[in-house]
């Protein structure tokens, strides 16, 4: 169970089905005892892009009150149920319907700290106007919330001081949002998006990956866990054998965890691999 969760147990009119855990844990810390909350997708190793929803998934987002999920084409299967259910648009809310999004952009939104307090504020509302009752209360935890997420933000925006410019890659774009935050240089797109659309890099882009590792060129290289492949374990043993440090991933929330001690975990590796840590 998620922490944060425990309140799923207590009866309430109110409910959320959310599609991954990640997202989850966020809306448990705003709904508190006020609904009660179903996360499809619990476990760290779950793929939400190959997963295939039971008809007991389908259920419960036919009664859900409020539905949650990535979005961006990550979790299309969630899409598919809502739409089976014909539920009001104003009863969905996606990380990816924030202003900022693009067709095509990054979907790998909750290492996006922009992204995620925009997520906090919009479901904040769309709690508020499904249960008007306990609107304080989806506003204070809110608040506590987001004054969670800005603080590591802060700590990502003093990180960047020490380590922006630096030329770092990962086998996927699932690093690209923290990167990007960090003012870190991020290398070897074509092939972590030839990985994440499931179709074998080209020789040249492996090739050159593993020059720029050869050369320490890069000075860091994050892995997704959860992605099995051979050229990526293969990319991973080689920044091993140069020395290369490497930075191990999930897609999911780790056990026990909330989204913001996560994340700060993440950024306080960074900065110990590429020397920065105090």
């Amino acid at each position: 169970m998620l922490p944060g969760l425990a309140q799923a147990e207590q009866a309430s009119p109110f409910s959320v089905v959310v599609a991954e855990n990640t997202w989850a844990d966020l809306v448990s810390q705003v709904v508190g005892p006020d609904m009660t909350v179903t996360v499809v997708l619990q476990s760290p190793l779950a793929d939400p892009h190959v997963y295939e929803p039971t008809p007991d998934d389908a259920r419960h987002v036919a009664d859900a009150t409020l539905i949650v999920g990535n979005g961006a084409g990550y979790d299309a299967w969630l899409d598919r149920l809502v739409g089976a259910a014909g539920l009001p648009a104003a009863h969905v809310v996606r990380a990816s319907d924030w202003p900022g999004w693009q067709d095509g952009a990054n979907p790998h939104l909750w290492f996006d700290v922009q992204v995620v307090s925009d997520f906090v504020r919009r479901f904040t509302a769309a709690c508020q106007q499904v249960d008007p009752a306990h609107a304080q209360a989806y506003a204070a935890r809110a608040a506590r919330l987001l004054a969670a997420i800005d603080a590591v933000a802060a700590d990502m925006q003093k990180l960047r001081g020490h380590i922006a410019g630096q030329h770092v890659a990962a086998t996927e774009p699932l690093f690209t949002p923290l990167a990007d935050r960090l003012g870190l240089v991020m290398e070897e797109e074509a092939f972590q998006i030839a990985i994440m659309n499931g179709v074998e890099p080209a020789p040249a882009a492996v090739a050159a990956f593993e020059s720029d590792l050869a050369t320490h060129r890069l000075r860091l290289l994050a892995y997704n866990q959860q992605v099995e492949e051979p050229s990526v374990e293969h990319l991973v043993a080689k920044a091993r054998a140069a020395g290369v440090p490497v930075l191990p991933l999930t897609e999911m929330l780790p056990a026990g965890e909330h989204w913001q001690a996560w994340v700060s975990g993440v950024v306080a590796q960074v900065a110990r691999l590429l020397g920065a840590a105090p």
